[in-house]
């Protein structure tokens, strides 16, 4: 009786302006006790060291491919990979990350044991002056089918936004229907992943911190300030919530309270710029318009609902609020 050929993980991995990361990133991939990879390193045309570390990357082991490319963002570099990926299932590593040594292990068991179509774990913030932080590890294995998986996911406490702590079956993306990310965007994990889980697919999660996110390195994307690619990342979720009002009535509550939540981070990072009055407007009048569902949901948090009642009826007492709270533990995490 032969042995069961394992099936092959391509692991996209996009580079930009990552040289002190990319080979610890790299080696931590080639070093995972599944060896079943394929791993696509993805130059966005990056203007130092990572072009060439790449190729030196390449001719130390076989299964890394590269591709280099112009320049066009975080969406554009892994449809690249996704382009050129052949392996059975399909997960996404950022160069300045690192995985656990059993990740794709771990995700490649819970596919193939739940019979499932994407398989998800947790992680870890990790800081560069050496401090962790693990996110929602419970050590639970949870499933979902059907809109339970959607539920999960714009819920967000258990089903964290990204792709890069998931594994995906291939036909998923790169099946009949070729499923890409849209470029130009910030925050393009979740119209990617929301349009997947709209299918309805079969979600396996692992309550266990496989991936290391380091958190807000000096350069990145993620510790800028506002932007209008920012601001169009959070304004997709009223997109979200009017899909929701036609065509899952029994989520709006979930996809309502995901809108506030951003809309309110969003009126905190404009603070009184006068240059986003606009914006602070459109996060007002979307509150006043909810604030009666949002308070009235169990699914919301008491913090959601005072911070949505004051700024309903009260927006000078709610910054004021916020001052205050910003002094006795730091910046506000809505």
């Amino acid at each position: 009786m032969g042995m069961t050929t394992r099936k092959t993980v391509s692991v996209i991995v996009p580079v930009y302006k990552v040289e002190n990361y990319l080979r610890a990133c790299v080696e931590g991939i080639c070093n995972q006790t599944y060896q079943e990879l394929e791993i696509i390193l993805v130059d966005d045309g990056s203007p130092d060291g990572c072009p060439a570390l790449c190729e030196e990357l390449a001719k130390e082991d076989p299964r890394i491919k590269v591709i280099h490319k112009e320049n066009g963002g975080l969406s554009d570099a892994r449809n690249a990979g996704l382009d050129v990926a052949t392996g059975d299932y399909i997960g996404f590593v950022d160069s300045d990350d690192a995985v656990e040594a059993d990740m794709f292990e771990c995700l490649v068991d819970l596919l193939e044991e739940h019979e499932a179509d994407i398989s998800c774990c947790r992680y870890t913030r990790v800081w560069e002056d050496g401090r962790e932080e693990k996110v929602g590890e419970d050590h639970e294995v949870r499933t979902y089918v059907g809109t339970e998986a959607l539920k999960a996911y714009l819920h967000g406490t258990v089903m964290d936004p990204f792709v890069w702590n998931k594994l995906y079956k291939a036909e998923l993306l790169n099946g009949e229907t070729k499923r890409r990310f849209i470029k130009g965007v910030l925050g393009e994990d979740n119209p990617f992943n929301i349009e997947l889980f709209k299918t309805e697919p079969k979600v396996v999660l692992c309550g266990e911190a496989k991936y290391r996110y380091l958190q807000a390195r000096t350069g990145a994307i993620t510790s800028s300030g506002v932007s209008q690619k920012k601001i169009d990342s959070v304004v997709f979720w009223d997109g979200v919530r009017r899909d929701c009002e036609a065509h899952y009535p029994e989520l709006v509550i979930y996809a309502v309270r995901r809108q506030a939540l951003f809309y309110i981070g969003l009126y905190n990072m404009i603070g009184k710029d006068k240059a986003y009055k606009n914006e602070a407007q459109m996060v007002r009048s979307f509150i006043k318009e909810h604030q009666r569902t949002i308070r009235g949901s169990t699914e919301c948090e008491k913090v959601l609902k005072l911070s949505a009642l004051l700024l309903a009826k009260a927006p000078w007492l709610y910054r004021l609020m916020m001052k205050l709270y910003k002094k006795l533990v730091g910046e506000a995490k809505l």
